[in-house]
């Protein structure tokens, strides 16, 4: 891939430290203001600034993440960003901050959203299988590469708990609020006026994580204290975005959002499957909203904006 990587995208591309205008070239590219250099790693436009996060490179693994992420763009990103933007003049223009693998980027450019993909972990190696190859960038999301106001809509799937931690773990560095709030005032600034920033991960205050700390096939989830800062709890995120200009933080519905793949393979795991599908689909419903966030609710999904909506109720239930 050469300059041609960033040609369905020029005018959204800036310098990730001076935002500076950037010129591809083909074998390098150069910040016409402050001179910063940067290259291409196999064949992907490498616009890192903050640090890559060096997560262990699993075959298997990235295999299995490609697919929970086909399921979860169909089942759940494509209908519940078609609600969001609806309205919208022209193609939505969508930022996946942390796309990993990449499969989610495929599905929506296939579903008519105008979307890039960023990430800085080791997930990248998969992107040469994508069949939108010229929508991944490097990129850390603490200094995006991207105009203030650039899209209509910013996304990031459990990217927040690995943000302030050490490597690929659990604990949480000293610093870990700022270098979170940094990345929540990147999503805010590249976001248009009247656009939506969705997130989702764990919830800190339920007693179980159901997705870090094990093997992906192995059945029992992790146990989680309250106390700990590795995941976020809805008032975490509404610090956060509220600090970063948001005026509003309301939690969607998180019927249709895991498909449990690998929890179907054993009887312990689709044991398990029943009780939180079945909270998943509970606090989906409106008159049981207010359990999300609560500590019966497993996992979180974020709405935050900079404007308050129209009728926010109808995007609050499924």
């Amino acid at each position: 891939m050469t300059e041609s990587s960033a040609s369905k995208f020029p005018e959204q591309f800036v310098c990730p430290l001076c935002h500076g205008e950037l010129e591809f070239g083909a074998s390098r590219i150069v910040c016409s203001e402050c001179a910063e250099e940067y290259v291409y790693q196999e064949g992907f436009p490498n616009l890192i600034r903050g640090g890559e996060f060096l997560d262990e490179w699993i075959p298997e693994r990235v295999e299995y993440e490609a697919l929970a992420a086909s399921h979860l763009a169909a089942d759940y990103w494509i209908p519940t960003f078609r609600r969001l933007l609806a309205g919208t003049a022209g193609r939505p223009r969508v930022l996946s901050l942390g796309c990993g693998a990449g499969k989610d980027v495929d599905l929506l450019a296939a579903a008519d959203f105008d979307v890039v993909g960023i990430d800085c972990g080791t997930r990248c190696k998969a992107w040469s299988q994508r069949e939108q190859r010229n929508r991944f960038f490097g990129a850390n999301g603490k200094h995006l590469p991207f105009k203030n106001e650039s899209f209509d809509l910013v996304y990031c799937g459990c990217v927040f708990p690995h943000v302030g931690v050490e490597g690929d773990s659990r604990k949480v560095l000293p610093n870990y609020l700022d270098e979170r709030l940094a990345i929540a005032r990147e999503m805010a600034r590249v976001l248009r006026p009247d656009g939506s920033i969705v997130v989702s991960s764990p919830n800190r205050l339920f007693p179980l994580d159901i997705v870090h700390g094990r093997p992906p096939a192995h059945p029992y989830p992790h146990i989680n204290l309250p106390t700990s800062r590795f995941l976020l709890s809805r008032s975490d995120y509404w610090k956060l975005f509220r600090a970063s200009g948001c005026t509003m933080f309301y939690l969607l519905p998180v019927s249709g959002y895991w498909p449990f793949i690998n929890k179907r393979k054993t009887w312990q795991g689709r044991l398990l499957v029943l009780p939180v599908r079945a909270v998943f689909d509970l606090v989906s419903r409106r008159r049981f909203r207010f359990l999300r966030g609560s500590p019966i609710s497993p996992w979180l999904v974020g709405l935050a904006r900079k404007q308050e909506l129209d009728n926010y109720n109808k995007y609050l239930e499924v």
